[in-house]
């Protein structure tokens, strides 16, 4: 079975045509999912120092509706994080499977709603393997934070070649960026995202 890739767009875009762009670069390096984070988090100059770009990328549902039909367009699955309860809901009728990260690993709030809809259900924590922290350091032992079977890996590496390392498993999720953007600008979550040129090689070379 081919490792299915998700490549979590995360915070990395600024506006609808940065969107644009991911959901495109993605589809053409191969993978199999693009993914956005969906949360309400009303952030301050005390909470982020990058307050405004995540303020102003929110999901609303008008939003998701049209990031969903933009990936259709490129035939790539689109996904998105829910962050908050209500979150669930609003992203049903939008996903074909629920990623849930790793703070809201025990979250009932979240997790039982999604639970509920029947879907697959990837769990940084629980059946991926994730490192929490940003940037992570190198792992000794893939299965120490795992409690139920491994069917993934939630990657949060920029170097592509850590990639290749990962055992064999179902699902693979890594965070990207776009491959250039204009010099004053720099990607929220560059530090632990692979550019669309590595996830082109990254998909070559896992789908053999």
């Amino acid at each position: 079975m081919s490792c299915f890739i998700i490549a979590e767009c995360g915070v990395n875009w600024r506006d609808l045509v940065d969107a644009d762009d991911m959901i495109r670069e993605t589809a053409k390096a191969g993978a199999d999912a693009c993914k956005f984070q969906a949360y309400n988090t009303d952030f301050s100059p005390i909470t982020h120092p990058r307050y405004r770009e995540l303020n102003a990328i929110r999901l609303d549902e008008s939003t998701v509706r049209y990031l969903y039909w933009r990936c259709q367009q490129h035939r790539i699955e689109f996904m998105c994080t829910p962050m908050y309860p209500e979150a669930v809901a609003m992203l049903d009728p939008y996903v074909k499977r629920w990623k849930v990260r790793y703070a809201d690993r025990d979250n009932e709030a979240i997790l039982g709603p999604c639970r509920a809809t029947g879907k697959p259900m990837l769990v940084s924590g629980k059946n991926l393997f994730c490192i929490s922290e940003y940037p992570p350091g190198i792992p000794t032992n893939i299965s120490c934070t795992i409690s139920e079977p491994l069917i993934g890996i939630s990657s949060h590496f920029p170097q592509i070649l850590a990639q290749y390392g990962h055992p064999k498993t179902e699902y693979l999720e890594v965070h990207v960026r776009l491959d250039c953007y204009e010099p004053h600008y720099c990607p929220i979550d560059c530090a632990v995202s692979i550019t669309m040129s590595e996830l082109a090689e990254l998909c070559r070379r896992l789908k053999k």
